[in-house]
């Protein structure tokens, strides 16, 4: 008997045909250089991924992570800087695009509203900046080619299995970034506080563990945690860019309430946005626990800013307002304990060495001053110091918001002789 086919049901199996050898997506566009990096860097790591996965990628849940900037600083040696860039906020946007148009076995969740137990991946990553032998140690000032020319990146991305713990997939390209995205992202603008100063803490350590981790490593449980806190931190920040002040408050507060290494952040972003709603009576408050989380790691780095190359602190009140608050604050706990305590100037690089080493002195002697006259008790037992452009974290001598982080002063808490 010939076989015979009722035509709609020979149009469905055909379409059926079809589907199931239908092409991947086509690839998304790229508008700049610096996406279509990102696309082909988020291509490779997807790629890898799937081969690894197989048929159980199907179906599987990820959030988006902390992309972390970093400084090569000497011959493979890597810094946090502990700030984000709007490049880092800019590669999270990307990569959420990507997912949902071209990874249709991922469902993008967000880490605010997700359990790390209930959720599969996590995305991190890291922006390498190569110092280029310019940012580690350097000697004279920066020639102007230097300092505007564009940082080299590397962009480095990860997927972590958060039920196994595992590295499942890591990839590295290349990025081609302008300068200005090489800016602090509004989070790290507006914060007084640079978190660890340059010394890295157990935060960053974990950061670390969870960077340099290859694919396939297996990480601790500690790690991991650490990796789905940033991520919730990244979130907070997301929002505090995006002036949603009422929800980047409650992402903070969600970090300060998980035990671990981030509260100094969240009590950061905290202060920031109670200010930004107008709450400064409950600013105040956050502020008191940022100094003593600070000093209870025996370092604070505050980012008080001075007119170039003066020891006038900046003239635009909404940059130095609150600096006679924060020093009140700083004073009078320091003056509770029993510790004492160095200042240490730090410059931007730019101008003389020379003269940014007697610049930074006179800065920390000028907070010095201030601090005594608030709390006589401390006359003896402030010491000062000027580290010029000795110990920059980005070392641009641009002296504008790129390097804000580098015109700092540093508390050290020390033992009292």
């Amino acid at each position: 008997m010939p076989l015979t086919l009722h035509p709609r049901r020979w149009l469905l199996g055909l379409l059926a045909l079809l589907a199931a050898c239908a092409t991947p997506p086509a690839p998304l566009s790229a508008s700049t250089p610096f996406e279509q990096d990102v696309l082909e860097t988020g291509q490779g790591l997807f790629t890898q991924w799937r081969a690894q996965a197989g048929r159980a990628a199907s179906g599987r849940s990820v959030a988006l992570g902390a992309i972390n900037d970093l400084v090569d600083l000497s011959q493979g040696e890597q810094q946090p800087l502990q700030e984000e860039s709007e490049a880092a906020a800019q590669v999270k946007k990307i990569i959420a695009r990507q997912i949902d148009a071209q990874v249709p076995e991922l469902k993008r969740v967000a880490a605010e509203a997700a359990n790390s137990r209930a959720t599969d991946y996590l995305i991190s990553g890291s922006l390498m900046r190569s110092s280029a032998g310019t940012l580690a140690k350097p000697r004279g000032p920066l020639k102007p080619t230097e300092a505007k020319a564009p940082a080299p990146l590397v962009l480095t991305l990860l997927m972590l299995d958060l039920k196994s713990h595992q590295i499942v997939a890591r990839w590295q390209g290349p990025l081609r970034a302008l300068q200005g995205q090489l800016k602090p992202s509004a989070y790290f603008h507006d914060s007084p506080v640079l978190m660890n100063g340059n010394k890295p803490g157990i935060a960053e350590q974990h950061n670390s563990q969870l960077l340099n981790a290859p694919a396939g490593a297996t990480l601790n449980a500690d790690t991991v945690e650490n990796a789905w806190a940033q991520a919730l931190l990244s979130q907070a920040q997301e929002a505090y860019a995006a002036a949603n002040y009422a929800q980047a408050l409650a992402l903070f507060q969600a970090v300060a309430a998980r035990p671990g290494p981030l509260a100094l952040r969240a009590y950061n972003g905290l202060y920031l946005s109670h200010l930004k709603l107008g709450q400064n009576d409950l600013a105040r408050q956050d502020f008191k626990r940022v100094v003593a989380e600070g000093l209870a790691t025996r370092s604070l780095a505050m980012k008080f800013l001075f007119m170039p190359g003066q020891t006038s602190f900046w003239a635009d009140p909404s940059v130095s307002g609150n600096y006679e608050f924060w020093l009140q604050e700083i004073s009078a706990q320091i003056a509770a304990s029993p510790q004492c305590l160095e200042v240490a100037g730090h410059t931007s690089r730019s101008g003389e060495e020379a003269f940014n080493q007697k610049l930074s002195l006179a800065r920390s002697e000028k907070v010095r001053g201030l601090m005594q006259a608030l709390q006589p008790g401390l006359a003896r037992r402030i010491s000062t110091s000027g580290k010029g452009w000795l110990e920059n974290i980005i070392g641009s001598g641009t002296d504008d918001a790129r390097d804000a982080i580098d015109r700092r002063v540093e508390f050290k808490l020390l033992d009292c002789r």
